[in-house]
C-alpha cells in the first residue's frame, strides 16, 4: 500500500518522457554517484547480480529508471508500517483466528 503511494506520487513529479525517447543510460562512475557508493562496490553488486545493469563488451551501462526501481525495491519498512500490515492482515482474515 506505502509502495504504491511513493510510486503514485514519483510518477507525477517526474517529467512524462515520449515514446520515443532514448533511455537514460549511465556509466558507472555516474551510477556510483548516483546511488552514492563507491565505484568498486558498484562492481562488487554487479559480480553478485545484485543490480541491474547490461554488458556490451567490456562496458557496464545502467538505466537510470531500473537503478531507481532497484533503490526503491529495497526500501524496509518501519516498525509502524509493520504493525499497521499486520494489524490489517488480523482484520482481513479475523474468521481465521476464532
Amino acid at each position: 500500500m506505502f509502495r504504491e503511494e511513493v510510486r503514485t506520487v514519483l510518477k507525477e513529479y517526474q517529467p512524462s518522457k515520449k515514446e520515443d525517447d532514448t533511455y537514460d543510460l549511465m556509466t558507472i562512475e555516474e551510477t556510483a554517484e548516483f546511488i552514492h557508493m563507491a565505484v568498486p562496490s558498484v562492481y562488487g553488486l554487479v559480480h553478485r547480480k545484485q543490480i541491474p545493469y547490461i554488458k556490451r563488451g567490456q562496458r557496464l551501462i545502467f538505466e537510470k529508471k531500473q537503478i531507481f526501481e532497484w533503490l526503491i525495491s529495497g526500501r524496509q519498512k518501519t516498525r509502524k508500517e509493520i504493525q499497521a500490515d499486520a494489524d490489517q492482515y488480523i482484520r482481513s482474515h479475523s474468521g481465521k483466528f476464532k
